[in-house]
């Protein structure tokens, strides 16, 4: 079975190709006289950066996303309501 972090692997490679061959074609449509080792080696650079922002999103930034934000109406009324019995505990409410 493929987990998460596989997933977020492929993914980050998928992110990396497509935006890495869309940025360096753009480079090259601007600059038309560059060697071919640097328009290679502007590609390998993007693609790096391309697959790491990939697993970024689809690995770490989750977990980080579900500890900042309530998902369900569920979770926000139980910590509306535990904010609120804090609140009454305190003698400000």
């Amino acid at each position: 079975m493929i987990n998460k972090k596989n997933i977020g692997r492929l993914y980050g490679i998928c992110l990396a190709t497509i935006y890495a061959t869309l940025a360096t074609g753009i480079v090259f449509g601007i600059w038309r006289g560059l060697p071919a080792t640097l328009v290679l080696l502007i590609f390998v650079a993007l693609w790096i950066g391309f697959y790491f922002t990939g697993i970024w999103i689809a690995v770490d930034r989750p977990d980080e996303l579900k500890r900042k934000f309530p998902i369900g109406s569920k979770e926000l009324s139980r910590r509306k309501r535990e904010f609120y019995d804090w609140l009454a505990s305190q003698g400000r409410r």
